[in-house]
This record gives structure tokens, C-alpha cells and sequence, in this order.
């Protein structure tokens, strides 16, 4: 018996094949139809299989879809985190070997629980599986579904259901898609109108303005200084990092925003004087509102943050509070630093803001703020609603190369600003920096690796989106729910 005579090893093989395409679903490919095609195939090996045998194929296509989608993980472990490369592909791999479970979760509850509902389950279960993947043990919200859908015929549902919610309808549209094919007669109708219903709900939506702009327009400067990482910290690089950053900025001191992205100002903002006080005199009477990513050392607690300093009429500070585990701070700290420690793994020691503080109010306007990874939560982004009137994001790609990484974060701040009906100005060190509308269409964007400046006028939105408003409830609600009830009935016909 050959091996693809064995229906075992071909479900498998499609499995890893299926979860392989789905990254080429997310930017910078955008071919978004993948997302949908690739769960077709899982989907179908799944309504064939056990329950353990969906598990297995569900973590072998989790595996391939996190082992290419995220491999650029190891750059940063390898070239900034001082590990040489097999330990870098070791520490990645084993981080994608864990979220690879949760495609596998999902299709073991499914064809366990719910097999004889199995089309019903299967969107419901796999959204709230990846919605745990985004919280669990701090979240890792990368590569949702939803987010490939920025660009496709579904993105108008984002303000009104979220990235979640776009999950949930990108499994629905896969489920009528396979119906289409191997369903009863009646199951093939059904999918058809389904799908129709989707789409033409969705041509409606797109019609709908949830927010309003309030007539008054910012002019805005994004500073991109393209300084490499290796280079950035180094006390000899200080004074070029100064002159590249003010160099850029020179011929837009008549902005009423400048942006410079994380950390550019490389030092504790007490230790900055050198670059605050020349920055503070250029500014002048200016009426610009100027803003650098850096660190601030608390010097009553002695606690460090990663921050924005805001130079406005005096200075004040956001502080990122959603930090990334091992590269801000070392989760279970007592159990695993000596180990860290041992293997030489430098970590930082970030402490964490205050989650409410999301807001900065300036002369200029009401900004929402994050910093880095933050904007891949969109349940944090959507606290600064409605009181902000732009969402402004500073990053540093920077540790992740030439590689997906980038432009998969490009495409999560993207549909943030279509969450939440707003202009987001993503501001980074290498790129790739842009200008965001607040239907998540790019207004302009710099190239990567180059020093640039992007400068544009932006509008101001008020109001609210369903989405800014009730987050995640709506569907989270709807999905557990369902499975409660086709639990219960599933009993009760049991006896």
C-alpha cells in the first residue's frame, strides 16, 4: 500500500499544505482568499477524522501556518538577543509548538462535542480558541484570520464586530464554500444564501459612516531615522542619531504634530537633557506638538518604562503597559531567571503603565496612544474611544529585519483604525511608517530602511463605532452562547 493510498497520511499531508498558504493570506502578500481556502481544506479532513485525529491535524496545520508566518521571531533572538542560531530556531519553534495548539483545541472540541453539528461549531469554536490565543498567558493576537481580511469584501464588518468578528465570518464563508461542494442538496442551498447574505450585508455596511470627521484637520510629521538596531545604543552613534532625527525634522517645524517613533531618543528621559533641551529650544514658540519614543526611569520607585514624551506646553509621558514577555520583561521571573540567566539571555526589565491611562491631551487635539506590540490588541486600543480623535502608534520593527514582520504589523494597525473609525499615525524606526485613514486604507506610507519624513494633513473623527463601544461582547457573546445551547440540545436529545 502506498503512502498516499493511506487516507491518514493524505489528511495529514493536506493539513500542513493548508496551514503552509495561510500566511501568504497576510501582508505583504495580501492574498486574502487563502485564509478562506486554507480552512476548506482543514474544515473537510476534520469532518473525516476522529476526534484525536483532528487534534493532530489541526496541530500540524497550526504548526506550518505559526512556522512560516512567525519565523522572523528568531532575528531578534539571534541577532539582538545574544543566542546563536540553532538557539534561536530552538526558543521559536518552541514557542510556535505552543500555539499550535490552539487550532488543534478546536478541532478536537469540535468533532468531540459537537460532531453531529459540526458545520455550526466549527466557526464558532475555532473564534473563540483564536480570541483565548490573543490573552492567554499575556496573548500573542498575531496572524488572526480576520486581520487578512483588510482589503477583501468583508473588511466593512470590522467597525461593527471587530477582528474576532471577521474570524467568525471568514470561517462561515468557508463552511458554505465547502457545503457548496460536498453538502446534502438542501445543505448546498443553505451555504449559497449564507453566503450571499454575508456579501450583500457587507456592501451595505461599507456604505455606512460609523464616525464623522469634526472639520478640523491636522498637519503631521512622521520621523523615520532608519538607524539599525545594532547601531542605536551605542554612546558613539548619540550625537549622528540626534542629528539624523533633527535633520529630518527641520523643515516641519511649522506641523502641528512631529512624530519620532520608539525609543528614537536612545536614553532615560533624566539622562536626556542633551537631546530634550535642544529639541525644546527648536521648538520655541512653535505651536507644534512634538513626541519621541524613549525610556523613563521613575526616580522614586526606580521602576523603567518604555514611553512617549510629549513636549507640548511642558512634557508629559505615556507608558506602555501591555509589555512583551522575555523582550520588556521576564514572566515568572523566580522560576525561570536563573535559567535565562544560565543560558546568557538578556532581558529587559520593564515595568508596566497604568491600562486606563490611554489617552494624551495636547493643545492640538485628543490622541490615543500605544507603543509597539499594544496595537495588536484591539480590545486596548478601542479604551482611548471616543475621547481620542487620532490613534497614534511608535514602533520599532527594527528587530525583525527584512522579514513579514513589518508588514504583518502594518496591516494589524491598519485594522485597528478601521475598528475604531480613525486616522492612525504609525510612526517606526526602520518602516515602515505610515499614514492610516479611518476606513484602514493607507494615505501614505515610507519606504523601508531609508530615512524619511512623512508629512500629510489628517482629519480628526468623533463618535463611535458598534466596535469602540461594546468590543469583543457582541461576538464572543454570540459564539458561547450558541455552543451552550447546541450543548444543551445536544443532552436533552440524548435521553
Amino acid at each position: 500500500m502506498t503512502l498516499l493510498s493511506n487516507k491518514v497520511f493524505v489528511y495529514r499531508l493536506c493539513a500542513i499544505l493548508a496551514g503552509s498558504i495561510l500566511p501568504f493570506a497576510f501582508s505583504p502578500f495580501d492574498i486574502y482568499a487563502l485564509a478562506i481556502l486554507s480552512l476548506v481544506v482543514l474544515f473537510y479532513v476534520w469532518t473525516k477524522s476522529s476526534a484525536k485525529e483532528s487534534f493532530i491535524l489541526g496541530y500540524l496545520f497550526g504548526f506550518a501556518l505559526f512556522g512560516i508566518g512567525v519565523n522572523w521571531l528568531h532575528i531578534s533572538i539571534n541577532l539582538f538577543g545574544g543566542v546563536n542560531l540553532f538557539g534561536a530556531l530552538f526558543f521559536t519553534y518552541l514557542f510556535v509548538a505552543y500555539i499550535a495548539l490552539y487550532p488543534a483545541l478546536c478541532g478536537f472540541l469540535a468533532v468531540r462535542y459537537f460532531g453531529k453539528n459540526l458545520f455550526i461549531a466549527l466557526p464558532l469554536i475555532w473564534t473563540i480558541t483564536e480570541w483565548c490565543r490573543g490573552w492567554v498567558l499575556t496573548g500573542f493576537p498575531w496572524l488572526n484570520l480576520g486581520t487578512s481580511q483588510t482589503d477583501s469584501v468583508l473588511a466593512s464588518f470590522a467597525p461593527v464586530i471587530g477582528d474576532y468578528g471577521l474570524t467568525l465570518l471568514v470561517c462561515l464563508v468557508a463552511v458554505c464554500l465547502l457545503l457548496s461542494i460536498i453538502g446534502a442538496w438542501r445543505q448546498r442551498v443553505t451555504g449559497v444564501v449564507i453566503f450571499i447574505l454575508i456579501i450583500g450585508c457587507s456592501i451595505l455596511l461599507d456604505r455606512i459612516n460609523w464616525t464623522q470627521a469634526n472639520h478640523k484637520e491636522l498637519e503631521v510629521t512622521l520621523i523615520q531615522g532608519a538607524i539599525p538596531q545594532e547601531l542605536k545604543w551605542k554612546p558613539e552613534q548619540r550625537e549622528q542619531t540626534y542629528q539624523i532625527y533633527s535633520g529630518l525634522s527641520e523643515p516641519y517645524w511649522s506641523s502641528d504634530l512631529i512624530i519620532w517613533p520608539e525609543t528614537a531618543i536612545p536614553s532615560l528621559y533624566h539622562l536626556a537633557n542633551d537631546f530634550i533641551d535642544r529639541i525644546s529650544n527648536r521648538k520655541g514658540n512653535t505651536d507644534t506638538v512634538f513626541m519621541s519614543g524613549l525610556a523613563y526611569k521613575d526616580q522614586k520607585t526606580n521602576q523603567y518604562y518604555n514611553s512617549v514624551l510629549v513636549v507640548d506646553q511642558g512634557h508629559q509621558f505615556y507608558h506602555k503597559h501591555h509589555l512583551v514577555p522575555f523582550g520588556e520583561y521576564l514572566p515568572f521571573k523566580s522560576m525561570l531567571g536563573r535559567f535565562l540567566r544560565f543560558l546568557q539571555i538578556p532581558m529587559s526589565d520593564f515595568s508596566s503603565g497604568d491600562e486606563k491611562l490611554k489617552l494624551l491631551k495636547t493643545n492640538k487635539g485628543t490622541f490615543g496612544m500605544s507603543i509597539c506590540y499594544e496595537d495588536a490588541y484591539g480590545t486596548e486600543i478601542r479604551k482611548a474611544l471616543p475621547d481620542a480623535k487620532i490613534l497614534i502608534n511608535v514602533s520599532n520593527d527594527a528587530w525583525f529585519g527584512d522579514s513579514m514582520a513589518p508588514h504583518q504589523h502594518l496591516q494589524i494597525a491598519r485594522m485597528r483604525a478601521m475598528e475604531n473609525g480613525r486616522y492612525l499615525l504609525r510612526s517606526t524606526n526602520t518602516g515602515i511608517s505610515a499614514i492610516i485613514d479611518n476606513k484602514g486604507k493607507i494615505v501614505s506610507q515610507s519606504p523601508q530602511f531609508v530615512p524619511h519624513a512623512l508629512h500629510a494633513r489628517v482629519k480628526m473623527f468623533i463618535g463611535e463605532t458598534p466596535y469602540s463601544r461594546y468590543g469583543n461582547n457582541l461576538v464572543l457573546g454570540f459564539c458561547f452562547l450558541t455552543l451552550i445551547l447546541m450543548g444543551f440540545l445536544n443532552r436533552k436529545n440524548a435521553y
